[in-house]
């Protein structure tokens, strides 16, 4: 038996992310993509911001440069550890459910060994 996919379209924001269902534990290469997408996507967008501001503001270029590589570094620390906290939180989830739909599984399987098999003979 084949289960079938659904093939949901996310929103972008969802799409860059954090692309997954949530139904099953990450692999490493999905959580490196993860960690990649946060890790850099919202620090560049932060350095650019930064970068505009200050170059509006008229700080020198050493001023410039210093506020850059701490916003820039600073948002690859945040978010990447974000990051991570996402991706452990989904595969526990995801661990717990499967337990959980593993356990009722056996459940019925007990229910059903205990009335006499499927019908009850």
């Amino acid at each position: 038996m084949q289960q079938q996919q659904e093939h949901v379209r996310y929103s972008l924001f969802r799409r860059i992310f954090f692309p997954y269902s949530g139904g099953e534990a990450l692999t490493i290469k999905q959580s490196l993509r993860i960690i990649i997408a946060w890790a850099l996507v919202v620090p560049v967008s932060m350095t650019l911001l930064t970068l505009v501001l200050s170059l509006l503001l008229g700080f020198s270029p050493q001023h410039i440069t210093l506020l850059v590589l701490i916003t820039f570094l600073s948002g690859v620390m945040v978010f990447g550890l974000l990051s991570l906290v996402v991706i452990s939180t989904n595969n526990r989830a995801a661990q717990l459910r499967q337990e959980r739909q593993a356990r009722l599984s056996q459940r019925r399987q007990t229910a059903e060994e205990d009335r006499g098999g499927r019908y009850g003979s």
